[in-house]
């Protein structure tokens, strides 16, 4: 069983690294004949390239997750989905209410971190915006990326956990 499902996983996951690859591709080959790309751009470019692959794999995983736990297709689907827009847009909502309404004096930084890693969009969006100084300063993440205690190691292991759990336990 484990060998079918890691084997369909790995298929999917390619199909989704080529279709990311190919549209990543064609704004790397826009900018690539455009003036002023630093080449420190190109390593943050690659990066948000394989993360965004890992992001897709995590998804991949936890529909997977879904899918092992309900008989019918539609449902699983319907489920499918429902954990995309949890962890796409509920999720973030919840936590800037929660912070908002709490004012610092409940919720830790450190309290914060694990819920940050509690979502693998998270995960992905620090990542991504606040790993490497020049994205940090350009997208406005360079006051977050000093005060949260996240590495590149620390969330590139979490998207490799959001992939590697929900897999083997939709294999189990």
């Amino acid at each position: 069983r484990f060998e079918v499902v890691t084997g369909k996983f790995l298929g999917h996951a390619a199909i989704l690294g080529i279709a990311t690859i190919i549209g990543y591709g064609a704004a790397g080959a826009a900018l690539a004949f455009s003036d002023g790309v630093e080449p420190g751009a190109w390593t943050a470019f690659a990066a948000m390239v394989g993360t965004s692959i890992l992001l897709g794999a995590a998804f991949i995983a936890l529909g997977y997750l879904a899918s092992a736990l309900v008989r019918d297709p539609r449902t699983a689907g319907g489920i499918a989905v429902g954990i995309w827009l949890f962890f796409a847009l509920i999720y973030d909502m919840a936590l800037l209410g929660i912070l908002v309404a709490d004012q610092g004096k409940t919720v830790t930084p450190e309290l914060l971190n694990v819920l940050l890693l509690a979502n693998p969009a998270d995960a992905y969006r620090l990542l991504n915006l606040t790993g490497f100084s020049n994205v940090s300063l350009f997208a406005g993440m360079a006051g977050l990326a000093d005060q949260i205690a996240l590495g590149k190691t620390a969330l590139a292991a979490a998207l490799i956990a959001w992939t590697a759990v929900p897999l083997s336990l939709a294999a189990l």
